[in-house]
């Protein structure tokens, strides 16, 4: 065979094979280990924040920051994941538990938003009853403090954090940007732990795309690879 054909024919194979491709695992046995599944819940974000450290901000405003965040990522995912059942062509035929029926559960165990982060999915799924649960880790590499941060406002004590703004991201070298989001999805059965699903993500904040917009974003990609998209008997 001529080369020119040869690699022609080698494009089009590594074409067709990065069509078929998808950026998020799946258990190869996913359908008849979720045949029983009736209800899923999705555990509270754990936020793993590094980078520039928050200036005067105290220990507690911190914490605050990082469980009210953890709290709209939450939210965020929920929402996108309902949105995303009522897709005509691929509806997900699962039910989930609220994110306030989630977090009460928990708090009826006397385990808080931060506690339930050291929980594996295996755990949080037994703790809250259901079939299986939503595990999401997301670190944020922050460069900078954004006015936008989710789930919390600081007031005053982010502005005069932002007065100081350029000079912090000058020693980055890009002046635009604020924060790196790095955020990983699990689906986790709850009767023997085992990993159904899971997805990574990676964006990036800054002034024109805050922190609001970018979860969104990446609750929306991930709602529109979630599994369940099969018909239950």
């Amino acid at each position: 065979m001529p080369q020119k054909y040869l690699f022609l024919l080698t494009t089009v194979l590594l074409l067709s094979l990065s069509s078929c491709s998808k950026d998020y695992f799946l258990s190869k046995g996913f359908k008849q280990e979720t045949k029983v599944h009736q209800m899923v819940a999705i555990a509270p974000v754990e936020m793993i924040f590094t980078g520039v450290p928050l200036g005067q901000i105290e220990p507690e405003d911190i914490q605050t920051l990082e469980e009210g965040e953890s709290k709209a990522f939450q939210i965020s995912l929920f929402n996108q994941i309902q949105f995303s059942r009522s897709d005509r062509k691929k509806p997900i035929n699962i039910e989930f538990l609220t994110v306030d029926q989630t977090n009460d559960r928990l708090a009826a165990k006397g385990i808080s938003i931060r506690d339930s982060w050291a929980l594996s999915g295996e755990e949080l799924a037994k703790v809250l009853e259901v079939d299986a649960v939503v595990k999401t880790k997301v670190y944020k590499t922050r460069y900078l403090t954004d006015m936008a941060s989710m789930g919390v406002d600081l007031g005053r004590k982010i502005a005069a954090l932002l007065s100081k703004g350029k000079a912090l991201l000058a020693l980055y070298g890009d002046l635009d940007k604020t924060s790196d989001i790095r955020a990983t999805s699990q689906l986790v059965n709850a009767t023997d732990g085992k990993l159904l699903w899971s997805m990574q993500l990676v964006d990036e904040t800054d002034w024109n795309n805050p922190t609001p917009e970018i979860v969104d974003r990446i609750s929306k990609k991930f709602a529109a690879n979630f599994p369940y998209r099969y018909k239950r008997r």
